[in-house]
C-alpha cells in the first residue's frame, strides 16, 4: 500500500510539475528564456515540486480551517446564546450533506487515469491505497482542528469530543461511498450529476443547519447515537469497499481521455454533456422565426435549442437565492436586533455582491455551448470572420446572454431591496433604485466580459480543450480582481454609479474590440 502511494504521489508530482513549466513556457516573457532542457533538468523539477507539495498542503489545512472557521462565524453572528450546541447543529449537518456530494473514490482525474490505464497500475489495490490516504489525511486535519475550535469554545473534555466528532465525520464518508458506488452500479452515472436528486436533497439539509433559528438542535445524546449507528455502518461501508474487484471498469465507464486530459473532476468532465443538445430540444416553434432573417435569425435558431442548457443552471441559481433571501427576511422580522445591522451590512458593503455576481454568471457554459454546437463548425467558412459579420452576430448574443444572466440578478436585485425597506432605518429611493441597477450591470458586466474574452481569445479546439494559457490567465485575473472588489467598503449610492458608469465604458470598448480585433483572434485552433 504505501508503495503505490508513493508511485501515484511520484506521478501526481511529475504531471504537476511538467504542465507547470509547460504553461510557464507559454508566457510571452519566458518564451525565449526557458528551452526544452528544463525538461531535462532533476534539480529544477525537484525545487517546482517541492514548493507545489507545500502550497497543496497549506491549501488543504486553509480549507479545512476556513470550514470549522465559517460554522464558528455563523454561530457567533446569529445564535450567541446557544453557541456550542448550534456549532454542533450545523456540523452535523453539513457532514450529512457531504456524504451525498463529497464522494472522492469515483470522482476521475489525471492521476487515476495515468495510474491505472497509462502504468496499469492495480486498479483494486490503487483504491484501497486512496481509501487508506482519504481516511488518514481526514482524521488527521479533522482531529487537529476539532481540538482548536472545541478548545476554543472551552468545551470539557475537548478530547473526546474531538474523537467522537473526528469518528463521526469518518463513518458517514464510507457510507457516503458506498452508497454512491452502489448507486453508480444501479444507474450507471454518478448521482450529484441527476439534479432531480441533487439540489433537493442538499436544500433539505442545508434548511436543516438554521432550525437553531426556531430553537430547534441537534442535541450531543443523539449526535453520539446517530455516530454509533454510522460506526456500524461505516464497518460494513468499509467492508464493502475492500471487496470490491472491477473497480478499473467502473473508472473506464466513467471516464474518457479527451475529458481526463482536460479536466480536475469528474464534474468538469460533464461540460460536454451539459452543452449537447437533446434531440427534444430541436423542436422549435416556428412562430419565433417569423420576420426574422439573417443572423437574427440565425441566432434566434441556436438560442432556441439551447434554451434548457442555458436556463437551466439560471432557474436553479434563482431558486436558492430566492430561498436565502427569504430566510433572511423571516430574520430580520422575527429578529429585530439583526434588522439594522443586515440593512447595514448591505449599504455599505454591496461591493461583496461582486464576486456572488461572479459565480453565479453562466457566460462560461454560454461560450462553450457556442463554440460546441455553433462555432466550430461555422468558423471554417471566411465570411463567418468578417468584422460586420461578427459584431452583428456578438450583439445579438449579447443580448440573449445578458437576458438568461438577469434572471438570478433580478432576484438578488430584487432582495436587497426588500431588505432596505425592511430594516427599521429609512433609506431613501435613490439607494434603493442605486442598489438594484448596480446588480444589473454586474450582470450585464459578467455577460460582457465572457462573451468578449471568447471573441478575443478563443481558446478552444474540437474536443473543448483549451488550448490558450492567455485566456486562464485572464480568467484567473477575473477571479482575482473580483475578490479584490469584493473587500471594498463604499457606500452603495457611490458604488453603484461608479459600477454603473464602468459597465457602459466596458460594454463600448468590448463593441470596439471585437470589430477591430476579433477577425484575427476568432479562429479554430
Amino acid at each position: 500500500m504505501i508503495n503505490i502511494l508513493h508511485k501515484t504521489l511520484q506521478i501526481d508530482i511529475a504531471y504537476s510539475v511538467n504542465s507547470f513549466i509547460y504553461v510557464l513556457r507559454r508566457l510571452p516573457i519566458f518564451k525565449d528564456l526557458i528551452t526544452d532542457d528544463i525538461y531535462k533538468s532533476k534539480t529544477i523539477k525537484r525545487i517546482i515540486g517541492f514548493f507545489g507539495m507545500i502550497l497543496s498542503m497549506v491549501r488543504a489545512l486553509f480549507l479545512k480551517f476556513m470550514y470549522f472557521f465559517v460554522i464558528l462565524l455563523i454561530c457567533t453572528k446569529f445564535f450567541p446564546d446557544i453557541l456550542v450546541r448550534a456549532f454542533f447543529h450545523i456540523y452535523f449537518f453539513l457532514t450529512i450533506i457531504g456524504m451525498f456530494i463529497n464522494n472522492k473514490l469515483l470522482n476521475t482525474n489525471k492521476k487515476k487515469y495515468f495510474a491505472m490505464l497509462v502504468f496499469n497500475m492495480d486498479a483494486t489495490k490503487f483504491f484501497h491505497a486512496n481509501i487508506f490516504w482519504n481516511l488518514l489525511t481526514s482524521t488527521i486535519m479533522n482531529g487537529i482542528f476539532f481540538y482548536f475550535f472545541l478548545d476554543y469554545l472551552m468545551l470539557s473534555p475537548t478530547i473526546l469530543y474531538s474523537l467522537i466528532f473526528v469518528v463521526f465525520t469518518l463513518a458517514v464518508r464510507l457510507v457516503g461511498e458506498m452508497l454512491n458506488i452502489l448507486f453508480f452500479r444501479r444507474y450507471h452515472y454518478v448521482w450529484y450529476t441527476n439534479s432531480n436528486l441533487y439540489f433537493p436533497i442538499v436544500l433539505s439539509l442545508l434548511a436543516c443547519c438554521f432550525l437553531p433559528c426556531i430553537n430547534i438542535t441537534i442535541s450531543m445524546r443523539l449526535i453520539i447515537v446517530f455516530t454509533i449507528i454510522f460506526i456500524l455502518l461505516g464497518i460494513i461501508s468499509l467492508i464493502y469497499l475492500l471487496r470490491i474487484k472491477d473497480y478499473k471498469l467502473i473508472y473506464k465507464h466513467l471516464s474518457q481521455i479527451t475529458n481526463v486530459m482536460n479536466s480536475k473532476n469528474e464534474k468538469d468532465y460533464l461540460k460536454q454533456a451539459m452543452v449537447d443538445v437533446k434531440e427534444k430540444d430541436k423542436k422549435i416553434d416556428h412562430k419565433l422565426l417569423e420576420k426574422k432573417e439573417g443572423y437574427d435569425l440565425f441566432n434566434t435558431i441556436f438560442f432556441e435549442r439551447h434554451k434548457e442548457i442555458l436556463l437551466r443552471s439560471a432557474r436553479k441559481y434563482s431558486l436558492i437565492l430566492a430561498i436565502i433571501y427569504a430566510v433572511v427576511f423571516y430574520l430580520m422580522i422575527r429578529y429585530t436586533n439583526y434588522n439594522k445591522s443586515i440593512a447595514e451590512f448591505l449599504h455599505v458593503k454591496l461591493a461583496a455582491f461582486v464576486i456572488v455576481m461572479y459565480f453565479i454568471n453562466r457566460g462560461a457554459i454560454i461560450t462553450q455551448a457556442m463554440f460546441f454546437n455553433c462555432d466550430h463548425a461555422m468558423l471554417q467558412f471566411n465570411f463567418y470572420r468578417e468584422p460586420t459579420v461578427i459584431l452583428e452576430l456578438f450583439k445579438k448574443r449579447l443580448l440573449t446572454v445578458t437576458k438568461v444572466n438577469l434572471l438570478p440578478a433580478f432576484v438578488i436585485g430584487l432582495g436587497n431591496t426588500i431588505i432596505f425597506l425592511l430594516s427599521t432605518n429609512t433609506y431613501p429611493i435613490t439607494t434603493l433604485l442605486t442598489t438594484f441597477l448596480f446588480i444589473m450591470s454586474l450582470s450585464v458586466f459578467f455577460s460582457v466580459h465572457y462573451l468578449v474574452i471568447y471573441y478575443l481569445m478563443q481558446p478552444f479546439n474540437k474536443e473543448m480543450e483549451v488550448k490558450k494559457a492567455s485566456y486562464s490567465f485572464v480568467t484567473l485575473g477575473t477571479y482575482i480582481v473580483t475578490y479584490w472588489l469584493s473587500g471594498v467598503v463604499l457606500s452603495s449610492e457611490i458604488l453603484s454609479v461608479l459600477g454603473i458608469l464602468f459597465v457602459i465604458i466596458y460594454t463600448s470598448l468590448a463593441l470596439f474590440l471585437v470589430y477591430k480585433v476579433a477577425p484575427r483572434t476568432f479562429k479554430l485552433n
